[in-house]
């Protein structure tokens, strides 16, 4: 009788074990956004009785990418993935993405209008250039262009408000202003920037002055170069002057950039929200010596318009295996329970979360330091241009570190950087 009790048990709990249906789930996170998404798995995975997510870290960039597109076209994909909002242009013209309806988000618990409008927007044009309809990924997150800053050598270059805010910077001029004035009253490189190996941050900056000036790059459903010349240069001299004169750290590496800001070796650093818990841990920590602060990139010309980018969810496109209707609904409550029960964990990481209800909350709201800056850069987002050569792991990377990089450098003017830009960019839209 006991031997039969127990091959009960054990043919029950084989069939449970079978019943349970495994999501293959790739995302191209490490550092704190890594340990960040591997908790919401495990939570997930911990809450549920019949799904499990096996989670799997691609490289990011350019690879993962490429990884993507070779599994679409084998038929072997994942069931889920990450994958950054401003490469959904590239990954439509590719055919691997596959849309989301209404009835699939039904699944979720979750709706379009959920999500952060501009996002959402965003995505609409996406499919609308590809000649498609429907939302091709969800957005998880903001991740935009920030400042961070030393409080204590603002106050002491006279620069810091009652509120702990800096002050007196209204305009381009402005802030060229204030990191002279930095430098003078200091002694200190006023700003962190890394271009060395990093085209990214270049291109983050040099695009939030080439947006707040009017600019354009997408028009009439097709990449625009008429603004370059004369907005784009603009930026770009703009950056190169600060470079020259001492204002920017030069040919310095991103990891060398935070180091320099992280030590009190300069005033600012202009970088992404993601650097947020770099500066919660180091505080805590106390290997932060001074008192900081953080805000949204400033309104420095006719507009306030920053680059931003955002981490989505999406499934590909395997027309070879198609998912099954079990395997969709299961998704499905994966990616409801990221957005929902995962959304203020992920803020953790100094990501403003798209999902409108977590962005709402007063738990959000009240979260530090991420509330300094959260509210004003969530409007201000601007995604790159929609065309497919644009976005992470995109070909724009390259002629932004061919070309811009040298001119920082003083190695080409900002006339020749823009003119050999422009070729690179026409080059690979063709």
């Amino acid at each position: 009788m006991r031997i039969t009790k127990l091959l009960t048990l054990g043919i029950a709990l084989s069939a449970s074990a079978q019943a349970a249906t495994t999501i293959v789930f790739w995302d191209f996170f490490g550092g704190g956004d890594g340990i960040r998404m591997k908790q919401i798995v495990d939570d997930f995975n911990k809450s549920q009785k019949d799904i499990v997510v096996n989670r799997t870290t691609q490289t990011w960039g350019n690879p993962f990418y490429t990884k993507v597109h070779t599994a679409t076209v084998s038929g072997q994909t994942p069931d889920v993935m990450t994958y950054h909002l401003s490469a959904v242009p590239s990954g439509l013209q590719k055919n691997d993405l596959r849309a989301f309806s209404a009835a699939d988000l039904a699944l979720a618990g979750l709706k379009a209008t959920d999500f952060q409008a501009n996002l959402v927007s965003t995505l609409n044009t996406d499919a609308k250039a590809a000649g498609k309809t429907g939302l091709y990924a969800l957005p998880l997150d903001t991740h935009t262009y920030v400042v961070y800053y030393n409080k204590d050598l603002l106050k002491k270059a006279g620069l810091l408000g009652a509120d702990g805010k800096p002050t007196g910077i209204n305009s381009i001029a402005d802030l060229g202003k204030a990191l002279q004035t930095i430098k003078d009253k200091t002694g200190v490189v006023p700003a962190a920037f890394s271009t060395n190996q990093d085209p990214a941050t270049l291109w983050r900056m040099w695009y939030s002055l080439f947006l707040q000036q009017g600019g354009t790059m997408y028009k009439d459903g097709k990449l625009y170069l008429g603004d370059l010349d004369t907005k784009g240069k603009a930026a770009l001299q703009t950056m190169a002057d600060w470079t020259k004169s001492g204002l920017l750290t030069k040919n310095t590496q991103y990891p060398a950039a935070v180091a320099l800001f992280t030590a009190g070796r300069t005033a600012m650093m202009f970088n992404g929200n993601w650097e947020v818990p770099t500066m919660v841990d180091a505080k805590a920590k106390g290997t932060i010596k001074f008192d900081y602060g953080i805000m949204a990139f400033p309104k420095l010309a006719g507009n306030s318009e920053t680059w931003a980018d955002s981490h989505t969810l999406a499934i590909p496109n395997n027309t070879k295996t198609p998912m099954s209707a079990d395997k969709l609904k299961a998704v499905m409550t994966f990616i409801g329970y990221v957005n929902k029960q995962g959304g203020l964990g992920w803020a953790g990481g100094g990501h403003i979360p798209s999902y409108l209800p977590t962005q709402n909350s007063a738990a959000f709201k009240a979260l530090q330091p991420n509330v300094q800056y959260s509210a004003t850069a969530a409007k201000d987002a601007t995604l790159e241009p929609n065309v497919p050569i644009f976005g992470v792991g995109g070909p724009v990377y390259d002629a932004v570190g061919n070309n811009f990089t040298p001119v920082l450098l003083g190695q080409l003017s900002a006339d020749q950087g823009i003119a050999k830009f422009k070729t690179a960019l026409t080059n690979f839209n063709k």
